[in-house]
């Protein structure tokens, strides 16, 4: 019974997720950061990531501020499991908002996680 409530829920917010990101045309490069190495002979980094490109979440935008003559903005990105590889956000990973005049490239601040149905991600760009 247990199972069958859980995949219930996971296929209702992978549903709300898809239809809100579509309806709102929100899409987003979300990048994976799987590994970082140094090569001490030559003084380089190497990384590798997984991007998963053009998909569709819904993006609530919560606030817009000048800092230092620039402006800053904070939202909350919603995800489900399946867009990014039942993959779980973390803090090293990046997403790259897609707008008409050119992409954002936003740094994860926080992730919430609800049992493994929906991830919360607050984002800053």
């Amino acid at each position: 019974m247990a199972g069958e409530l859980k995949t219930a829920l996971l296929n209702a917010a992978k549903a709300v997720v898809a239809d809100l990101g579509k309806g709102l045309d929100s899409k987003i490069t979300y990048t994976r950061r799987l590994s970082t190495s140094y090569d001490v002979a030559t003084g380089e980094f190497t990384q590798f990531d997984r991007p998963y490109e053009d998909i569709y979440v819904p993006v609530e935008y919560i606030v817009s501020e000048e800092e230092e003559g620039r402006e800053e903005r904070q939202a909350k990105v919603y995800i489900s499991p399946d867009l990014i590889g039942d993959n779980q956000p973390t803090l090293q990973d990046e997403i790259t908002f897609k707008y008409a005049d050119g992409d954002r490239v936003a740094q994860i601040t926080d992730v919430k996680t609800y049992k493994g149905i929906l991830f919360v991600v607050l984002v800053r760009f």
